[in-house]
Parts: structure tokens; sequence; C-alpha cells
């Protein structure tokens, strides 16, 4: 151990490979029947803090008959040494390889995670495809799967939904199956798989058929009151939350919303008693309540109110993401105000009431820069605000309105920062079908808009983030056997991945565009939302959209 922790000195952040960290579990190896390894596909710094893959670690731990570990994406200085032969990769807690595990579960935060994928199969010398019993189950989830299409061969399983349940069953399922050894055998794995497709919200690749979402009831013992705290500091540096899962609202570009749904909410009882056992276990010193639209937690007042007092004694800040343009938004600000938040940002998405309708997501321009003054007033001075261009249907008239709301919301006093997204069409929602833009009119509004602004920060991606956004959402088989055949490589950005399609002869602008107005979606077997629902809503707005 000493040696491995010598060696780790000559990597960047050494400390990310270290293990040992407070709240993390070590388990008997071999008095243990299950063994589970969680696989971040970010590096440490940016996964080690989720609070999903939290959530999971501590059920499985929960367990008396199975163990979970964790790993992580390594950072580059490591992949080259791990490629060379000089490093492995190995599980925090006890250093072991991933093919000494009978699960592997590799949780997709969103669908980019897909390009490094075959990268991440070798790091952990698995094989994409034409695994035989020899090697662990793998498993994915998370809303990157809410279309698994383009990475189905990679898995011999799935989790569309809430992981909670659908977690333990999956262990049940592995522990009947060649009990102690997780079904590694010809026929113990055939049994498990089969289990497998049989669980609510599992898919199996050559078995299931289609797969329902599942989900569960947000109960207080899934919940990690002691979350390992990260041996360095990463971006979500602070103690984070569930206060719902779920979205009241029905904006029509949301997929996660779809996704999430229902609503379910934390009784406010038992969410106090959670942050309060948490953060005194813990000792962080920056909370944030979290959730698609924490504002809208029906509690909010009640607890913000009463767990001030407690974060003013300790020093801790509090941060409420997911601020909604609407007067609810202001008022949570305004309470936690003396506990110093100091960014804050808003998602109108569009000031044009036209496009508001079609999209499903009202925000008044009057009602929205009186909220602008009062936030000037109370001592903010900077404020972010998310647009989107490039809605369905959306007219050079619509642009103009937000020209105008920006030129607007700048005479309160505030300094904007304006970040303009372009539009992506995401499956199980009801612009699924809707034809993606032309990557050069794109680029035109981009251009007009920030010369229109100019003195504002306008931010944006490139129009080539959108369209490989489009092409993995929205992607099929025919993607899928190209990331299957994909070298090892870590494409960083858009223009690199668009290659890597091209050069497999793939276009990818003409395939993020491709018509999708009648006819079978590719992800028609994942039933996430109701597809006549959602048709039915389109049609709702046709004639808006023109």
């Amino acid at each position: 151990m000493e040696k491995r922790i010598k060696n780790l000195l000559t990597y960047e952040r050494p400390a990310q490979y270290a293990g040992g960290e407070m709240f993390s579990i070590k388990k008997p190896w071999e008095a243990t029947a299950l063994k589970v390894l969680l696989v971040g596909p970010s590096v440490y710094q940016m996964g080690a803090s989720s609070l999903g893959l939290s959530i999971l670690y501590h059920i499985i731990n929960s367990r008396p008959d199975s163990l979970c570990e964790r790993a992580f994406m390594s950072e580059p200085d490591m992949r080259d040494a791990i490629f060379s032969g000089k490093e492995k990769f190995l599980s925090l807690e006890s250093g072991r390889a991933p093919r000494d595990f009978n699960i592997i579960g590799i949780t997709l935060p969103a669908k980019g995670c897909f390009f490094d994928l075959p990268a991440l199969f070798s790091l952990m010398a698995i094989p994409v495809s034409g695994r035989d019993e020899s090697y662990p189950v793998m498993i994915s989830g998370g809303p990157g799967v809410s279309n698994f299409i383009p990475v189905e061969g990679f898995f011999d399983a799935f989790i569309v939904g809430d992981g909670e349940e659908a977690m333990g069953k999956m262990l049940d399922a592995a522990l009947g199956c060649n009990t102690r050894r997780g079904g590694r055998s010809a026929t113990g794995r055939d049994s498990l798989m089969r289990a497998l497709s049989d669980i609510e919200g599992v898919f199996v690749p050559g078995i299931s058929k289609s797969v329902k979402k599942t989900f569960c009831s947000l109960r207080e013992e899934y919940y990690p009151l002691k979350p390992v705290i990260p041996n360095i500091r990463t971006l979500q540096d602070r103690l984070d939350i569930e206060v719902m899962r779920g979205c009241p609202n029905n904006c029509r570009f949301c997929e996660a919303k779809r996704f999430y749904a229902p609503v379910r909410v934390r009784p406010p009882d038992e969410l106090k008693k959670i942050i309060f056992d948490s953060l005194k276990n813990t000792g962080w010193k920056g909370l944030s309540l979290s959730s698609l639209s924490t504002p809208q937690y029906p509690h909010i007042s009640e607890v913000v109110e009463s767990i001030i007092p407690y974060l003013q004694k300790n020093g801790i800040s509090l941060q409420i993401p997911s601020l909604r343009p609407e007067r609810k938004s202001v008022d949570c600000v305004m309470k936690i105000l003396p506990l110093n938040q100091v960014n804050l940002t808003f998602a109108p998405e569009t000031f044009s009431p036209r496009m508001q309708e079609i999209i499903g997501k009202n925000t008044p321009i009057d009602e929205f820069e009186e909220m602008m003054r009062e936030i000037k007033t109370a001592g903010f001075r900077d404020v972010k605000i998310y647009l989107m261009i490039g809605l369905p249907g959306e007219r050079d008239a619509d642009i103009d309105e937000n020209i105008k709301a920006v030129k607007r919301i700048r005479k309160a006093g505030l300094k904007v920062t304006l970040t303009l997204s372009p539009f992506v069409p995401a499956a199980h929602t009801p612009f699924e079908r809707v034809s993606l833009w032309d990557p050069c009119e794109m680029d035109e509004k981009l251009k007009r808009i920030k010369m229109e602004l100019r003195g504002v920060d306008v931010r944006h991606p490139s129009s080539e983030d959108a369209v490989v956004e489009s092409a993995l959402g929205r992607g099929d088989a025919r993607l899928g056997k190209i990331l299957l055949n994909m070298p090892a490589l870590f494409p960083e950005s858009s223009s690199a991945k668009m290659k890597i399609l091209r050069d497999a002869g793939l276009d990818a602008a003409r395939y993020a565009g491709r018509d999708f107005s009648g006819g079978e979606l590719p992800w028609e077997k994942i039933k996430i939302a109701d597809r006549s629902g959602l048709e039915k809503d389109f049609e709702q707005v046709r004639a808006l959209i023109g």
C-alpha cells in the first residue's frame, strides 16, 4: 500500500485515487456474497459528489449480503499510465480490478458520456461486447439511458427510472443465481439475465422487448446521512439534499420532467431531519437544496425559515438552484440573502409571448423586469439568464422580443450574463419529432444577437455541440455500431466527435437533422412518457408553430 501511495504522488490530484475517504465503506471481501462496483464516467472531481451514486452506494452497502465500491474515470496522465501497463484501473475501497466484481454499474448522467464508453471499458480491461460469464454483469442507469439505443450493445442490462428499488431487486436476482458467484457460469448467467428482465424498469438486450420506466417513493432509509466526503475539492463542493423528485411544470422541451415523473415530495419534518443529521455528521460548510425546481417545493418557506438559524450560527451557506423566473423564486432568494448566495441564475428560455405559449413556459417580461429591480435593490449586482434559440416555429420577431427584453433588464442596473442555448429536440417530449435547425442558420442567429447586444456578456455553445447532442439524444442502432467499433479515444470537442462519425461514414449534421415526422421512433421500446399524450400535446401547438 505504501508503495502504491508513493507512486500516486506522481499523478495529478493523487488523492483522488487513494481511497480511504471519510464515510467510505470497506466491507470484508471474502465474507460478502455479492460484489458491486459503481463507476462514474467522469473524473473524480466531477463525479465523486454525485447524489445518485451516493444513494446507491448507501443502499447496497446497507445489505449484509452485498458490498459496493467505487471508481471514476481517470485523469489524462493516469489514463496514459494504465494504457501503457504502468498502472491499473482499481476500485477506491479495496484497490481491486473491475473484473473481480460480480456486477459493474456505470451511471450515465447524460448522453454525452456515450463517446467515453469505449475508452472507459478499455481502462477497466473489459470488452465492450462479446463478454462471456467470466466477466461481471454490466448494467447502466441514470438520465442518459432515456434513449440507450446507441449504447445498447455495451451493457447486459439497463435500469430505466429510479434505481433505489430496482437495484435491490437486481441484487436479489443475482444472489439467487449461483448464489455466491453472481451468475458466473453459463447456466447461472442465462438464468440471471432472464430474472433481471422480469424486474420492472429493467431492460435486458436480447431478451426484453420493451421497458417501462420505474419509480419509487422517496423513503427516508434510502437516503445517506453519512455520504462519502471526497478527498479533494469537487465541483459540487457542498452537501446536496434532494427535496423532491420530478417537476410540477410541463415545459414541452424538457425530457427530465418526463424521466423523473411523477412528482414526489419529501415531508418537511423528514427533510429537516435529513438536513440537520447530514450537516452534523459531515461538517460541510455549504448546503444545496436540489430538485428540478426547488422553489416549487411546497414546503420551501417552512424548511428554509427553520434551518436558517442553525446555518447562520455554524457559518453554513445555502444554495437554492433551479430558480424559475417567477415570484416564488425571488421570495426564496430574499429569505436566504443573509447566508450570502451571490450567484443568481434564471432560465426563462424565451421572452416572446408566442414562443412561451409554444414551449409551455410563461415568463411575462414586465413581471421579470420588476423582479430584477427588487433583486438589485436587495444588493445583488449580477444575474445570469439562459435563453433558447432555434425553438420550433421561431421567427425573427421572436428573436427581436428577446433582444428588447435583455436591454430592458440591463436598465434595472444589473450586470447581465446571457447564455444562449440552441434548442435540441429531445426524445420522450412533445417535440421529439421536430426537425433540427440548419447549423448555418443557427450561426447567423447567434451572430445577430451578439451584434445587437454589444456590451452584454453573451455566451453559447457552438452549433456543433448542439448537433452532437441531437445526434446522441435521438440516436439509433446505426450510431451504436460506430460507438462499439470506436477506438479507446477521449474526444474532448464536438468537432472531434463529428470527425469520428464522419470517418465512420456518418455525417453528424445530416444524421441529427434526419426526418422524424412519421414512422416509428428508435426509442419507442423505452416507455418513459405516454406517446399518444405527447403527440396530442404537440398537435395543440402545431398551428402556432406554423
